[in-house]
């Protein structure tokens, strides 16, 4: 039953992974934790989202963004390690919660003003700088509380067309999973049963991932705009009520 479980959990997140480039670790981490313990849940969630990254790395690395996808990279990686020493450390109940409402207000002003941008901004270095600093702080939670990276999936969908979104999320995730997943093997936070587990989801992985892509080219802007808000829904709840 728990292989169950983690399978159905591994393939939604890597469904929204696919379509959007982000959610395989935030949706597989709201269903989960309603079954299992949240400390347990995490580490076995951050292996199986490396493993959704580097299956999209396969499907759209030909879509990088070779000047801001590092950027992003760099600022979660940084993120993710401060964040993993977070979880070690800190009772997380009131930090879930007031991240809980942050999303849904999120969620709200999206879904009623939906952000559709169709060019490219010029790189600049206000706009560098933004990136990174939002992709430091994304890190640092998803890090403590393995939930989504609000303020940087924030940044992309108000500023980058989909395509481009997803190949800056795609790249940072990439990076920052695989930063994550080692910092937590070395403060002890992942035992045999995570690598074992993650191996059992990794059919889940591949199909999700895969159906995912080929959906993301058949949906507008602001239906992606839209889609990445609602996916916020469920891992608001679950920090809301769920803690």
């Amino acid at each position: 039953m728990q292989i169950l479980i983690y399978n159905i959990a591994a393939l939604i997140g890597a469904t929204s992974q696919g379509l959007t480039g982000f959610g395989s670790g935030t949706l597989t981490a709201s269903f989960l934790v309603l079954f299992y313990p949240f400390r347990d849940v995490i580490p076995v969630v951050a292996v199986v989202g490396l493993a959704a990254n580097i299956v999209m790395t396969g499907l759209a690395g030909r879509e990088f963004d070779w000047r801001r996808g590092p950027i992003a990279a760099a600022g979660m990686s940084i993120g993710m390690i401060a964040g993993a020493q977070l979880l070690t450390v800190l009772p997380v109940d009131l930090l879930q919660r007031g991240l809980g409402f942050v999303i849904l207000c999120y969620v709200a002003l999206n879904l009623f003003n939906t952000p559709t941008p169709v060019v490219d901004p010029k790189l600049t270095v206000a706009d560098g700088a933004g990136l990174g600093v939002c992709s430091l702080f994304a890190g640092t939670i998803a890090g403590a509380v393995g939930v989504s990276p609000v303020p940087l999936l924030i940044y992309v969908s108000l500023r980058y067309p989909k395509k481009r979104a997803r190949a800056v999320l795609t790249m940072a995730f990439l990076v920052a999973s695989t930063v994550q997943v080692i910092t937590y093997a070395h403060l002890g936070l992942l035992g045999g049963a995570a690598g074992w587990l993650a191996a059992a989801c990794l059919p889940a992985v591949v199909l999700g991932a895969y159906a995912g892509h080929r959906l993301h080219y058949k949906i507008d802007q602001k239906s992606f705009a839209r889609i990445l808000a609602l996916i916020l829904v469920a891992p608001a709840i679950r920090l809301l009520f769920f803690t």
